[in-house]
């Protein structure tokens, strides 16, 4: 089931009005990282379909320019790893450099927290989510740091002042919408709160027909080389995916690597290499700007998440060719059709399952090259352009609410 755009509104939210400027709120502008690279992707998008857009942010990492763009800075943050502080401060500087906005329609949140926003796009989970996917333990130390923890609490009272405030809701898959309809009951109403789910494009530089052409340079190779992309060691699911190449090492002489990018090994990570026979099994790659030449290392990319909004690496492999491993409860598993273009990994938590499906995808080359064509031929389906579509959608509630005096 590729890319559902999904779209809940009331009846009477159907007026066709589009903002003739909005004010885009984030911490950074820039092309890199996940929700930073959505967030560019619609203001390259808004700007290419007449809309005006102010950017408010604390640091801007784009030479990125267009003659509808303008740029607001909110005062950097203060230097401090307690995490309560910067979201106090983002909020506070954030909401005064909006009331110096005295000519826009529309405010768009990208999850950044503010009093003043007409429609919010959230790129996180709440706080609630590792409780109902996490281990045993998980779960309990999850629901502590709630009650407990200064910056769980302020971070969950931002997120609900965003779900009053806003007028429509743009989440980035299914699942984050009904975390947060969960998490949050006044959202179901009455009324319901409108919202759009707007999935996000996966393109870098090249186009879909140039990635088409080619094949994966490395499936040839006596090697099998296996990709995960991330910074997270547990909500990213890189816990399991190291059991699982334990497992897999164990069950067959066939050579393979794992590749990590985004991540820089430590001490602690070496350590736990050797510890489980990994040592020349794994390779940590660090920060990569790079990616495509990530991409071309690997055949097939693992993302084992128990926590994922959306998740838009395994995409941008599957357009090299590569044959994506998903948890089932991530969102970028509602675009996939297991067994089709993908293997979606039905429990999380289960490194035997993830090193069976890993095993399988290195002893079947008929399996390998029929996932692999069907998923170059499924991720050309998906871009940009619906993402921003539902975007402007989403505007319209906003702005026909807004227009009827109607308070969120």
């Amino acid at each position: 089931m590729l890319m559902r755009v999904r779209l809940l509104v009331d009846p009477q939210y159907n007026s066709c009005m589009k903002p003739r400027k909005i004010a885009m709120l984030m911490r950074q502008f820039s092309a890199h990282g996940g929700l930073e690279l959505y967030a560019h992707k619609v203001v390259e998008g808004l700007l290419d379909s007449g809309i005006a857009v102010t950017v408010v942010c604390q640091e801007k990492d784009s030479d990125f320019s267009h003659r509808l763009l303008d740029f607001k800075a909110i005062e950097s943050a203060p230097k401090t790893k307690n995490k309560r502080v910067r979201l106090e401060h983002l909020f506070r500087a954030g909401n005064e450099t909006l009331q110096e906005l005295s000519d826009v329609d529309l405010i768009h949140s990208q999850h950044c927290p503010s009093a003043h926003c007409d429609v919010v796009t959230f790129h996180n989970h709440t706080t609630a989510r590792l409780s109902k996917v996490g281990l045993w333990w998980e779960v309990l130390l999850n629901e502590k740091k709630r009650k407990i923890i200064p910056a769980y609490r302020l971070r969950e009272m931002q997120d609900e002042i965003l779900c009053r405030r806003a007028h429509s809701l743009i989440f980035p898959a299914e699942v984050m919408k009904e975390d947060f309809f969960q998490n949050f009951p006044f959202l179901e109403g009455p009324p319901p709160k409108p919202y759009v789910v707007a999935y996000p494009g996966a393109s870098l530089q090249s186009t879909i027909t140039e990635l088409s052409s080619t094949s994966n340079g490395h499936q040839s190779t006596e090697v099998f080389n296996f990709l995960f992309v991330g910074r997270g060691f547990r909500k990213k699911g890189l816990d399991i995916l190291l059991q699982a190449c334990a497992i897999l090492k164990a069950r067959t002489p066939k050579k393979f690597t794992l590749f990590i990018a985004g991540l820089r090994a430590k001490t602690a990570d070496k350590l736990r290499l050797s510890m489980m026979g990994l040592d020349g099994y794994v390779q940590y790659l660090g920060f990569q700007k790079d990616m495509e030449l990530v991409y071309q290392k690997a055949q097939s990319i693992i993302l084992p998440s128990r926590v994922e909004p959306f998740g838009m690496a395994p995409i941008q492999g599957m357009q090299r060719g590569l044959v994506p491993i998903v948890s089932k409860v991530s969102g970028v598993a509602e675009a996939l059709q297991n067994g089709h273009d993908s293997i979606l990994l039905q429990d999380q938590l289960s490194a035997p399952e993830l090193a069976q499906h890993m095993l399988n995808l290195m002893s079947d080359s008929a399996l390998f090259q029929r996932l692999c064509q069907n998923a170059k031929l499924s991720s050309a389906k998906i871009s940009w352009e619906q993402t921003v579509i539902q975007t402007i959608k989403a505007y319209e509630i906003a702005l026909t609410v807004k227009n009827s005096g109607k308070t969120p």
